[in-house]
């Protein structure tokens, strides 16, 4: 990553800023030489954009941008906003994180993989210490996001485990859960297993970054955020029982 000053920068596309949709009016993205307009973001109001370029053009800056596919250009930043994750310190109660995994943005992937898992059993202690990949309340812990599998992407065929597959870029949220499910599946761990277990007296422990920023400044440019973090694990995704006194 490069950071020039505030309002030009430059990255990878391993370390493109995650930003949302931040209007329901018109506001176009355009090509390169803004001589056509190429989509409107009143149409995307649900998707993650990845910002790999701040620049400023006629004492305006603007953000090159992409939806991780084909939908891609350049688009003025007030239209977009920066993702920003909570700190899993910062709730209180599991129906306090439940909440904020079921509203915010930002856990567009802690939905769409909670669906997979039916009257799932969300534990903000599970998910606090699954992220710090230091469980130590529960036991028959089994770590779903390790569980391995093929997965076909393009004309790539290729192993991966479910964690480092919904790190990628390549796909929607839903079609990211979609495919962790098959994965899960195939190694038993059915809807309805799952759900049996939560029947059970299993609680889930999710933590999802997806690549969003732990804090930002006002001015919501990319050179502004930041990623630092005590969590050691950017994608948890568990289910474990609690020990007995």
């Amino acid at each position: 990553m490069d950071i020039y000053n505030k309002y030009t920068w430059t990255s990878g596309k391993a370390d493109a800023a995650i930003y949302y949709t931040n209007t329901n009016k018109n506001a176009y993205i355009w090509n390169s030489r803004f001589n056509k307009k190429l989509h409107n973001l009143k149409n995307y109001p649900y998707t993650t954009w990845y910002i790999s370029r701040s620049f400023v053009r006629k004492n305006k800056v603007y953000y090159s941008i992409s939806n991780g596919g084909k939908v891609k250009g350049v688009v003025w930043h007030g239209y977009v906003t920066p993702a920003v994750v909570k700190n899993l310190n910062s709730f209180n109660s599991d129906s306090d994180y439940l909440s904020y995994l079921n509203t915010d943005k930002s856990q567009k992937l802690s939905r769409a993989l909670l669906k997979l898992i039916p009257n799932a059993n969300v534990s903000l202690n599970l998910s606090q210490q699954a992220s710090m990949n230091k469980i130590t309340d529960y036991q028959n812990i089994i770590n779903l996001g390790t569980v391995s599998g093929t997965v076909t992407e393009g004309a790539i065929t290729h192993k991966t485990i479910v964690h480092d597959f919904l790190m990628g870029f390549s796909a929607t949220n839903a079609a990211k859960a979609k495919t962790a499910g098959k994965m899960l599946a195939a190694k038993g761990y059915t809807s309805d297993k799952l759900a049996s277990l939560m029947s059970q007296g299993y609680q889930v422990g999710i933590y999802v970054n997806d690549g969003a920023a732990t804090s930002v400044g006002k001015s919501g440019y990319p050179s502004t955020i930041s990623f630092k973090s005590s969590v050691q694990n950017n994608m948890a995704f568990v289910i474990a029982k609690p020990k007995e006194n």
